[in-house]
This record gives C-alpha cells, structure tokens and sequence, in this order.
C-alpha cells in the first residue's frame, strides 16, 4: 500500500530539481548588482526623456516675457494709484468736515431766516438800508485804497 501511496504521490507531484546551494552572501550581492543596474537604466531614460522634451521657440519666450513685464507693470501702478489715494485720503476728509461744518452753519442760519431781528440785520448789511433817524456812513475799503 505504502508504494502504491508513493507512486501515485510521484505521478501527480513533478519531481523537484534541487537546486545548489547558494550562499547568503553571494545571492546579497548579485541581488545589489541586479538593483545597480535597474537603478542606472533607469537614469539613462530618465536622461534620455529630458534631452527629447521639446523646447519653448524664442518668440513664445519673448512673448511670454512681454506678458509677464504687462502684469508686473499693472500691479505696480495699481499699488502706486492705493498708495496715492492713502495719501489724499486725509484731505478729501478735510474737506468733508469743513463741509459738514458749513452745513451746520447755514442750517442755522435757515432756522433764523423768519426772525425779524435777523431780516433786518441782513438789509443793512447787503442792501445798506436805515432807520428812521438813522445815518449810514460809507468808508472805502482798504483793497480799493491800495489799488488806486
């Protein structure tokens, strides 16, 4: 029985070949020679890949160059253009408060504009009008001395 187990496990497993034996050291070394060399394949068509990219044409660099000048030039003179109106800032608030200031004053002024007291101050300034028993005296201004 035994044999017959023996002779059917031979016929259905192939026979091993036996192989000799290697040293640890040996197969070590062969296997770093075997990685050196995938290693150095691999620079060469790195290499090879770089040399075969194709290059930009001269007028593309040209144009590209323009094109980055153009941006470069806008963003500087929008930034001049921020810094310019930091700076006027200051003065347009200026102005805006000595608007707001006049406004409070003519609005004033409005409010006063049917007080009797007010309307007649008003027609002796601008048009030189009197009261009864009053004198208007006229003295010429100093601009008008000084230009004669």
């Amino acid at each position: 029985m035994e044999e017959r187990r023996r002779s059917r496990n031979e016929q259905t497993e192939p026979r091993r070949k036996t192989s000799p034996i290697i040293e640890i050291e040996e197969a070590q070394r062969r296997r770093k020679a075997r990685r050196d060399e995938y290693v150095k394949q691999e620079k060469v068509q790195k290499r090879r890949l770089k040399r075969n990219r194709p290059k930009m044409a001269r007028g593309k660099k040209f144009a590209l160059l323009g094109v980055l000048a153009i941006v470069i030039l806008i963003f500087i003179s929008s930034g001049y253009r921020i810094v310019e109106l930091n700076l006027n800032k200051s003065v347009y608030e200026k102005r805006y408060e000595e608007r707001l200031a006049e406004k409070a004053r003519l609005e004033k002024e409005l409010a006063s504009v049917d007080d009797i007291e007010y309307i007649g101050q008003q027609a002796r300034e601008r048009y030189n009008l009197v009261r009864d028993g009053e004198i208007l005296y006229v003295f010429p201004e100093k601009n008008t001395v000084e230009a004669n």
